[in-house]
């Protein structure tokens, strides 16, 4: 029987918008309080170190696939690794309008459900075959 597994998304956004001024509708997602997984489920690339602060560039790219939760590292990529994705358990996004924001949101919850779920799954292993190798009276040979 699979462990429970479960996760809290926090939606942030700014409430008060001046259509006017701002122009940008602000969403920040939070993953908290993980249970039989990990909270860091928000996949990210680092790109160049940007000449003018002397800090790396990070990019949202996704929310993490089970492979991803397994190849890539939390909080920093690993130096080691061709690509420098790893993973966070928040995002920023900013988006045009209030509806697009919306989008992202629902997205965003999709795909990490769809996580959840797959996971889920990928631990409900059936036997399918069964290979038996070696110990075979004509695999052993005169030396």
């Amino acid at each position: 029987m699979p462990s429970p597994r479960g996760i809290t998304l926090q939606r942030y956004e700014v409430l008060n918008v001046d259509y006017y001024y701002l122009g940008a509708f602000r969403l920040r997602v939070e993953a908290t309080e993980a249970l039989g997984m990990d909270d860091r489920v928000f996949l990210y690339q680092r790109g160049p170190i940007n000449p003018y602060t002397n800090e790396a560039t990070d990019s949202f790219v996704t929310v993490c696939s089970p492979v991803d939760m397994e190849d890539y590292p939390a909080d920093e990529p690993d130096v080691r690794k061709t690509y420098p994705f790893f993973r966070k358990a928040e995002v920023e996004l900013d988006f045009r309008t209030s509806a697009e924001a919306e989008e992202g949101w629902l997205a965003i919850v999709e795909r990490v459900s769809n996580l959840v779920s797959s996971l889920n799954t990928l631990e409900d292993l059936t036997p399918t075959t069964s290979v038996r190798i070696g110990d075979d009276a004509d695999s052993i040979s005169d030396s």
